[in-house]
């Protein structure tokens, strides 16, 4: 009962994304237990994800959340699986290289130099 009142211990990870510009890329609900489980080794895996209007799929989508540098040398992914507008799995944050950020955002239109 007084385990609300602990102190839990804070995710570093979690701390320096919160630091970063956010992104929101919406996809379509297909691959997603494959490439969250291949986002583990290879970060490239969220470049096989089509992405999508959110007001054309609104029943079932991905959202992808990309946390960015000003530079986009830190990069970091975490993907969220809606049913009917309801939150259905998420996953941890992923690291992504500069290269796979630039491919994931110029797909949904925004050139990174």
């Amino acid at each position: 009962m007084f385990s609300i009142f602990k102190k839990h211990e804070k995710d570093p990870l979690r701390q320096a994304a919160s630091q970063l510009k956010c992104r929101q890329i919406h996809f379509t609900d297909e691959n997603y237990d494959e490439v969250t489980a291949q986002m583990e080794n290879d970060c490239t895996a969220m470049l096989k994800l089509t992405p999508v209007n959110y007001y054309a799929v609104k029943e079932k989508y991905i959202m992808a959340k990309v946390y960015s540098s000003k530079d986009f040398e830190e990069n970091y992914a975490e993907f969220f699986r809606y049913d009917s507008d309801k939150l259905v799995s998420s996953t941890k944050l992923f690291k992504v290289d500069k290269l796979t950020a630039a491919k994931a955002f110029a797909k949904v239109g925004i050139i990174i130099r």
